[in-house]
């Protein structure tokens, strides 16, 4: 009998030769690829961010208000913080700004694009954020619990050089709608 370790090579390069002919090739949208787009096809955006700034100020009149050490993560800052449901924590990292549940066949994107036509007959972007509320509305109804965009936002707050406290947004349970743009 031939030991299990001196097997696996045989089994893992046929497996690693099919997964690379499974990958989709990105590719650059320009003008002349993005003014044949029609119908009902669209762009759909994933973004994953986490992001840092040591200072965000508004001067006006010689005074200032300024967010200092801004910090945009996932907001898993220690062993607690974002369970992840199998007895784990999820580590530090970006904060993915979408929602993917693939048990249910859920997969919500950041923001999705799209070319519509308005009620005056001309053409809008459409810019949509995920449906979280009704996704969570619906889990709840069948005794499941709400899902959440792990975000945190986080900054020391000041008034010229005085810190005033510290300000935090942290994960969106309750998200929807539409931003429509369109020319005059």
């Amino acid at each position: 009998m031939l030991p299990t370790r001196s097997l696996l090579p045989f089994f893992l390069a046929p497996a690693l030769l099919a997964s690379a002919a499974s990958q989709a090739a990105m590719e650059a949208l320009d003008n002349d690829s993005l003014s044949q787009v029609t119908g009902q096809a669209g762009i759909s955006l994933r973004l994953d961010l986490r992001a840092g700034a040591a200072r965000v100020a508004w001067v006006d009149d010689g005074g200032s208000l300024s967010l200092r050490n801004l910090v945009i993560d996932n907001g898993c800052v220690k062993a607690g913080d974002c369970p992840d449901g199998r007895g784990g924590n999820i580590p530090l990292g970006a904060a993915q700004l979408g929602l993917s549940l693939p048990i249910f066949g859920v997969e919500q994107p950041t923001l999705a694009l799209d070319v519509t036509t308005g009620s005056g007959g001309g053409q809008q972007l459409a810019i949509s954020l995920p449906d979280l509320a009704t996704i969570n509305d619906q889990l709840i109804a069948s005794g499941l619990p709400a899902q959440r965009i792990r975000l945190r936002v986080a900054s020391d707050l000041y008034i010229g050089d005085n810190s005033i406290g510290r300000i935090e947004l942290r994960d969106i349970t309750d998200l929807r709608g539409t931003i429509k743009v369109w020319g005059h």
